[in-house]
């Protein structure tokens, strides 16, 4: 159903967001699984950094990468989250999850984002999933007007990168001009 609700479109015009702090949001949301398993979640990022978008789609976003990332990392592990300062103002933002977990086959790469693809192998076997949520995940981004990718080798970990349209900075208009 979230699925269908996301490719019909997304809910309501997108208006500037603080990344950062939904990150922090997400982290919240995950740490309970995170604390289950010893893996240390962590951040780097500016102050703030600044996004165009709908609230709560990008913290869906950042629950489901952080998510796998803690379900896919081994007991005692870590996962980070980061923001790569902007190029300038409304240039996009980039973020990326690291995780030092099981990593991804090399032939599966092209498909993580498919519907209901779940990588299946011995390390993933006990992994419960219904292979929903990075497909999920890749629409809200391309929603939007972003990029999504994976980068992974198996054994060593994943890394799950996010560019977003950054938002322009607010401007006061002119005062009028007395005269």
């Amino acid at each position: 159903l979230d699925l269908g609700k996301i490719e019909a479109g997304l809910e309501g015009p997108g208006e500037p967001l603080d990344l950062v702090a939904m990150i922090d949001e997400a982290i919240r949301a995950q740490a309970v699984q995170a604390e289950g398993k010893r893996i240390a979640v962590s951040r780097r990022a500016p102050s703030a950094a600044l996004v165009v978008g709908v609230g709560v789609r990008l913290v869906q976003v950042l629950v489901n990468l952080i998510g796998n990332a803690v379900k896919y990392s081994r007991e005692g592990g870590r996962v980070e989250v980061v923001v790569e300062p902007s190029a300038g103002e409304g240039a996009p933002v980039r973020l990326r999850v690291v995780d030092n977990g099981i990593g991804i086959p090399a032939r599966d790469l092209p498909h993580v984002f498919d519907k209901f693809f779940r990588v299946r192998n011995a390390s993933t076997s006990g992994i419960a999933g219904t292979g929903l949520g990075l497909a999920i995940t890749r629409r809200i981004v391309e929603a939007h007007r972003g990029r999504i990718g994976v980068e992974s080798v198996e054994g060593a970990g994943s890394t799950f990168w996010v560019e977003l349209p950054g938002a322009p900075v607010a401007t006061e208009p002119p005062a009028p001009s007395a005269g």
